[in-house]
């Protein structure tokens, strides 16, 4: 009885190994041809024996190579490798039987999943706390700048958990100081009084302008609101100036009002401080106002001629010399 038991078990054995190999089913005289749809190869250029259908699409495209599957779903799970794999065209989750592991191999496997899954909060951590003593030192130094090492010291020992708190919000307000654009204000204002619009001839039934019209002023506005969101979200150098400008604000209101204004410096110096970052932010203000509208009314003014040889040269070759 015990051998006829092995012997029946090694008859199931090796018809589940031929089913898996001929993908459980044999194509009969009226089946249609295969054809795998990762390779686009059939039955007729390449005669292969690694069939398997494991979705529920029809035809001849619900068969492909198990070793062009294989690599296929390696492809899926390096993209995506909690995701399940399923069928691009009829949705069905594939059925990926891994083979078992061995406690040992199972435990590393738990393991390095748990590592990479703590990494990423020990990183956070880590620069959440050099950003915190980053902006703690930088408070320190604009505390000892502005008021001097004896208040500092006093105020340390008054409450320490207080100057913990307040200290790394230093750089965090001179950050969000940035996001107040005054500047904004007043070029709306300069520019709504010098608005030019598409002359009325040049302007269909409906208010919008022929082909051909002249650009306006809400052309270029909106020309330079969306180049300044391109440069501040793909060149650095277009979000580094600000950062550097509040940063810095401190040690030049120091220098500032220390300079511009000595004499108040002496007998208030924090008032100076104050006056000399106001005169910084104003001077830079009117700058950056001036230079906007310049650049604005250098582009409207832009034209391009006809194309003249002689001329062409002309201009590259000045180009070239600037």
């Amino acid at each position: 009885m015990m051998i006829i038991r092995r012997r029946h078990a090694r008859t199931h054995s090796m018809a589940r190994r031929r089913k898996r190999l001929f993908g459980g089913v044999e194509p009969t005289g009226g089946e249609e041809d295969r054809m795998c749809w990762i390779c686009l190869m059939g039955d007729e250029e390449q005669p292969r024996r690694d069939w398997v259908h494991p979705c529920r699409c029809r035809g001849s495209n619900k068969w492909v190579h198990e070793a062009c599957l294989s690599r296929w779903i390696n492809e899926k799970e390096i993209l995506a490798p909690d995701v399940p794999v399923t069928c691009t065209q009829c949705r069905t989750e594939y059925i990926v039987v891994m083979p078992p592991l061995c406690r040992f191999d199972a435990f590393l496997n738990r393991l390095d999943k748990e590592y990479q899954r703590m990494c990423p909060s020990v990183l956070m951590g880590i620069v959440s706390g050099t950003v915190y003593f980053s902006g703690m030192s930088y408070g320190a130094l604009t505390l000892l700048e502005l008021s001097g090492n004896e208040i500092v010291l006093q105020l340390l020992q008054q409450d320490p958990i207080l100057m913990m708190i307040l200290l790394p919000s230093v750089p965090m307000m001179l950050l969000m100081s940035r996001r107040i654009h005054w500047d904004d204000v007043l070029v709306r204002w300069l520019r709504r009084r010098q608005r030019s619009r598409v002359p009325p001839e040049q302007m269909n039934a409906l208010g919008e302008p022929l082909p051909g019209a002249p650009l306006d002023d809400d052309y270029f506005e909106e020309l330079e609101r969306h180049r300044g969101e391109v440069e501040a979200a793909e060149h650095l150098g277009g979000v580094t100036p600000g950062f550097c400008a509040a940063l810095s604000l401190p040690s030049i209101a120091g220098l500032l009002g220390q300079t511009l204004f000595s004499g108040i410096y002496e007998t208030n110096k924090l008032l100076a401080i104050g006056l000399g970052g106001l005169t910084f932010v104003v001077v830079k203000g009117v700058a950056s106002i001036y230079l906007r509208q310049a650049q604005y009314q250098h582009r409207r003014q832009r034209s391009v001629l006809n194309y003249n040889h002689s001329q062409s040269q002309t201009v590259l070759a000045a180009s070239l010399r600037f």
